[in-house]
């Protein structure tokens, strides 16, 4: 199923598997033993092993999942201090929840208004959020090929069509309303109608908006990518070793436990 008039990084948008879908009524954060996502069973598929916990270890650094948050984490951590000791316990395996059972995109586009935002914070720290959101795609490029991670990245941004009057003076609001924070071209633009059937070769195309800060990926081969690449660093991944309690300096697992002055709860 498509959503009409929205195309993201080059493809159009696909409402196939969101981060918090549900099989079946199950959260697939949650449930153990799901079917293979879809990034899982493909043949270009370039998976991740790694043995589980055997025993007690201690380590400075403990993290609780080997998703996207868990890994980016260990990443800058070993990065800013290569001499740490990092331990990252996955239930499943790399990439298993979310992270492995997205759209397969990167976008910047906050899923809330910047009136809300700031009304949470202020003004300026929603500018700096947004801002932060973009550079944050800008800088995943940049870690990806200079860590060779093969995952299909390719930043060709996110276009949105305007096919009736009422959606053209959306696209119009929209862009006047990012030009009202302070945010011009490089972060949203209003598409002429040639320049939006250059983008999109669709039907009915009066306009549209585009945004440079969005990407496609595989999500997959991202995170067993990242994985390898952290382990490389030092890291030490233990998959199929289920957290059972976070306590103060100690993670109980199934097949051991972990000390550690720094626990992060990455999932």
């Amino acid at each position: 199923m498509y959503e009409k008039g929205r195309a993201c990084c080059g493809f159009v948008q696909s409402t196939l598997m969101c981060p918090h879908t549900t099989l079946g009524g199950v959260n697939t954060l949650d449930a153990p033993d799901l079917p293979l996502s879809l990034w899982h069973d493909d043949p270009s598929l370039k998976p991740f092993s790694s043995a589980p916990l055997k025993g007690d270890v201690v380590a400075d650094v403990a993290i609780v999942g080997a998703g996207y948050t868990g890994l980016w984490t260990a990443y800058f951590l070993l990065k800013e201090n290569p001499s740490l000791s990092v331990v990252i316990c996955e239930a499943e395996t790399v990439g298993y929840g979310a992270s492995g059972r997205n759209g397969g995109w990167c976008s910047a586009l906050f899923p809330a208004s910047m009136k809300k935002i700031a009304s949470l914070s202020s003004r300026d720290e929603a500018i700096r959020l947004q801002r932060a959101m973009n550079a944050s795609i800008a800088e995943m490029g940049t870690i990806i090929a200079a860590e060779k991670i093969d995952c299909d990245w390719k930043q060709g941004g996110y276009v949105s069509l305007a096919r009736n009057e009422a959606q053209l003076v959306r696209s119009r609001n929209e862009v006047s309303g990012w030009n009202s924070w302070g945010f011009g071209k490089e972060h949203m633009q209003l598409l002429s109608k040639k320049e939006a059937s250059e983008r999109a070769n669709a039907t009915h195309v009066l306009g549209g908006t585009f945004t440079p800060n969005c990407a496609a990926m595989h999500p997959a081969n991202l995170a067993s990518g990242l994985a390898r690449v952290v382990q490389g660093l030092g890291a030490k991944i233990y998959e199929h070793t289920r957290v059972t309690r976070i306590a103060e300096r100690r993670l109980e697992t199934e097949r051991g436990t972990v000390r550690a002055d720094v626990i992060i709860r990455a999932t």
